[in-house]
């Protein structure tokens, strides 16, 4: 899997969703706490296909300009291929040791000012998915704590069956997007470290709702 983080310079502001390159999956074993936070949307079962059809929905906002192919990711589940050595990446991975997707794709679109990563997972079953929300939480706000001042972090809704933004700012501003739809999990991550037009958080939220309609459409 492929982390959401710039490459150069950038790297080093926001670290917040380097999830799917550095963590394997996860195991907690309270499936049957799991059955009462069910939504709408489980009646959907995504597969490898779907991860591929939404990691492809590319950022789109008024007055910004994104380059017009990704660097694309396409992993078939296996843990991170290098071993993990920092702190929040070895926890992570403690974590999530036993749910493992079997499928994700990943792409980012990045240039000299600006980063856009999106990676999709499928799980065997929603009960699974909802089990990876609260680590992956836990691990984007690590990183934001890190490298930024974390001005929201918050469940919001009209995402899914269950949602979570971390805002983060430093000398960047970053909105990352965490949300499950059934046995889906998508990770969205937005983030300016140059010039970028005035409202990063609309453009972020702008995009979020364009992968949420095509998680949706299920076509």
């Amino acid at each position: 899997m492929l982390g959401n983080v710039p490459d150069g310079a950038a790297c080093a502001s926001i670290g917040v969703v380097t999830v799917a390159m550095s963590r394997g999956a996860l195991a907690i074993a309270a499936a049957a706490c799991v059955a009462g936070c069910v939504g709408s949307a489980e009646e959907q079962k995504f597969t490898p296909a779907d991860a591929t059809r939404i990691a492809n929905v590319r950022p789109e906002m008024p007055g910004w300009t994104w380059p017009q192919n990704p660097k694309k990711h396409i992993s078939s589940g296996s843990r991170t291929e290098t071993e993990a050595t920092d702190p929040l990446d070895v926890k992570l991975n403690r974590q999530t040791a036993d749910i493992v997707p079997f499928g994700d794709a990943t792409n980012k679109w990045q240039d000299a000012d600006k980063l856009a990563n999106l990676t999709a997972e499928v799980f065997a079953s929603p009960a699974k998915a909802h089990e990876l929300m609260a680590p992956l939480n836990a691990y984007s706000r690590g990183w934001g704590k890190r490298f930024g001042r974390i001005t929201k972090d918050e469940e919001i809704e009209g995402l899914g069956d269950e949602a979570w933004l971390l805002r983060t700012e430093s000398k960047d501003k970053a909105d990352t997007y965490n949300s499950r739809r059934g046995n889906l999990v998508v990770e969205a991550h937005l983030q300016c470290f140059g010039y970028c037009p005035r409202d990063v958080d609309a453009a972020a939220r702008a995009w979020v709702d364009a992968i949420e309609e095509v998680a949706g459409s299920k076509s």
